[in-house]
């Protein structure tokens, strides 16, 4: 540790206690820079406030802990001061729904979002059956021990980088994309996860066996496979912008000087930067492109292609756009694009130059997929380039984009137009249709095992045909539950009513009004279901034909505000193709012992 004054050393050791070594190492770098003795003690009073205002913590917090050993116990602790509200609040769903809306709020969690009319109703206490499920699913969710397990393990995270970002410790010199630190937990959960899916051996109807990382190897979670079909489609949407005589563009997007953390050369802290995390300027980038697409439809611009969302040396994203276009239409999207891009802060130092820029694809010179090829290549495994544009091994950097993706939530990669991967996937799944009268699923059936994006789009109704009104759309079918007596009733906390803390009746005070729209069959089961009470589950079951024997109703998460459904197909003007008919049980192997997971289908 670099030298510190005698008198200091004891305090110096207490303001620093719990920090990471490579965090102390850090902060300890500024303290010897500073000219005096007073200087350098402040530096490190003001990293510690910052840090502990990055924990949602006071300035006496004592430890940063890395391996987040304490979160069960602090999910446990949280998910009862929400059931103390709860039972405080006499059971009355929206001022329980607004004190623990507060509690989440103070600890920094977001809670399930509402929509608009749910959020409309809740303001004026007129909350329909089906609403006041949505509401009860935000609580149950708050009372929920896992609920908050999670929700703390993304929080905790973010909040280790984002110190780690405070202290200039995410750049090309020191971390490039993310810092090592939250690189290592990234290996280290995904060692696990590879860890699980080994032994974790799923198992159908016909006695065939095969660990889930095995089955997780054949699809798009293989970062090659990923690889290769983002190259399909991005080939098939440049092959169908050709044939009908589109242009290209490409596009690049960045944030404001206030989002980025240090500056590209020197790995310096940049003096302008206001505190923003990486999800900020996605967030921003998002915000920008919603006001962009906003205005393309006002002009009636229709524009097709990808969207790429990559880090810059230090975390902060910028977008990489290839869109297709009409020839006649380029002027205008391009000057859509400057001035939504240069709304915020548009006269700073620089912007002119790196804020947003533009490139024309000239065919004669190179295709539009070969262009963005890099880009796709460098965010997902390194594979055809040797390094990335900081001259790091590509395939090390690929990894750390992955991580920093992972550590933010951001969406790396997003298709603009064009018909729908999934049933291009389901599709791929199957042999070939022999069945008189299907011809033209079976048509499409070939392009997609062909891997000819272009063809597929064409019969699916064309890059601007709406996700619904496509040729072929994914068939999702609604789990249902089949008990033969009351005891068998699913264990779910939030659907158990003979807990009455979790069970909310709807309050008197709160208007009940019938939905504007007709509420289907399935929601009705679903409001039966979270309603109704034990008495009434069994007088229900009771009631039941004896020839059935059964008890079928849907399937609920375990919040009960939604019905749990499972992709079964596609679905063709009627013609349903079940891709998926085999019925999984999952077990655990360790060695040659074996013990039951769960039936899935």
């Amino acid at each position: 540790m670099p030298e510190v004054h005698p008198h200091d050393h004891k305090w110096v050791n207490n303001q620093l206690n719990g920090l990471p070594d490579a965090f102390k190492k850090r902060i300890m770098e500024e303290y010897v820079k500073q000219p005096t003795r007073q200087a350098s003690n402040l530096s490190i009073l003001n990293a510690r406030e910052a840090i502990a205002e990055i924990l949602g913590k006071d300035k006496r917090f004592y430890t940063v802990n890395v391996e987040d050993r304490d979160r069960c116990l602090i999910a446990r602790r949280r998910a009862r001061n929400c059931l103390t509200l709860f039972i405080e609040s006499n059971k009355q769903l929206i001022p329980a729904y607004h004190s623990i809306i507060h509690f989440l709020s103070a600890h920094n969690i977001a809670p399930k979002p509402l929509n608009k009319d749910v959020r409309e109703a809740l303001a004026t206490g007129t909350l329909n059956e089906m609403e006041a499920l949505k509401v009860r699913g935000v609580i149950n969710r708050a009372m929920d021990e896992r609920w908050w397990q999670q929700k703390l393990a993304v929080q905790h995270g973010r909040q280790i980088e984002s110190v780690a970002r405070h202290i200039n410790l995410v750049n090309k010199q020191r971390g490039i994309y993310i810092s090592d630190i939250s690189k290592a937990l990234y290996d280290n959960q995904r060692w696990h996860t590879q860890n699980f899916l080994q032994e974790t051996i799923a198992t159908n109807e016909d006695g065939f066996s095969k660990s889930l990382a095995e089955l997780s190897s054949l699809n798009v979670s293989n970062p090659k496979i990923r690889h290769a079909e983002l190259m399909v489609r991005m080939r098939g949407f440049e092959e169908y912008a050709e044939s009908r005589q589109y242009s290209a563009l490409f596009l690049t997007m960045t944030c404001p000087s206030k989002y980025h953390r240090a500056f590209s050369k020197s790995g310096a802290a940049n003096p302008t930067w206001g505190g923003a995390t990486p999800l900020d300027g996605q967030k921003y980038l998002c915000s920008t492109f919603a006001r962009i697409r906003a205005e393309m439809k006002r002009q009636a611009i229709a524009a097709f292609g990808f969207r790429v969302a990559e880090p810059h040396h230090e975390g902060t994203p910028h977008w990489h756009l290839l869109l297709f276009l009409k020839s006649e239409q380029q002027q205008t999207l391009i000057d859509i694009f400057q001035h939504y891009c240069f709304e915020e802060d548009g006269d700073e130092k620089g912007a002119a130059e790196h804020r947003f820029t533009v490139k024309h694809i000239d065919p004669r010179k190179g295709s539009a997929t070969g262009y963005i090829a890099k880009y796709i290549s460098k965010n997902i495994d390194g594979e055809g380039i040797d390094e990335d544009s900081y001259g790091e091994d590509a395939k090390t950097s690929a990894i750390r984009v992955r991580a920093w993706a992972s550590c933010w939530g951001i969406r790396q990669f997003q298709q603009i137009g064009g018909a729908g991967v999934t049933p291009w996937r389901e599709l791929r799944r199957i042999k070939a249709i022999s069945e008189n009268g299907l011809e033209w699923i079976e048509e499409i059936r070939q392009a997609a095992d062909q891997s000819d994006w272009q063809r597929y789009t064409e019969l699916m109704g064309g890059v601007f045909c709406k996700r619904d009104e496509q040729t072929i759309r994914p068939l999702y079918q609604q789990q249902q539950i089949n008990k033969q007596n009351p005891e068998c009733i699913p264990a779910n906390p939030a659907m158990d009513c003979r807990n009455p803390a979790i069970s909310a009746e709807i309050s008197p005070e709160m208007t009940l009004e019938p939905s504007s729209n007709p509420v289907p069959e399935i929601q009705q089961s679903i409001q039966k279901h979270a309603a109704m009470s034990c008495t009434n589950a069994e007088n229900m079951l009771q009631a039941a034909p004896e020839t059935s024997g059964n008890f079928q109703q849907c399937k609920t998460n375990r919040y009960g505000d939604e019905v749990l459904t499972r992709i079964k197909g596609i679905v063709s003007f009627g013609v349903e193709v079940i891709t998926r008919a085999h019925e999984w049980t999952l077990s655990r192997s360790v060695g040659t012992n074996r013990s039951n997971l769960e039936f899935c289908q």
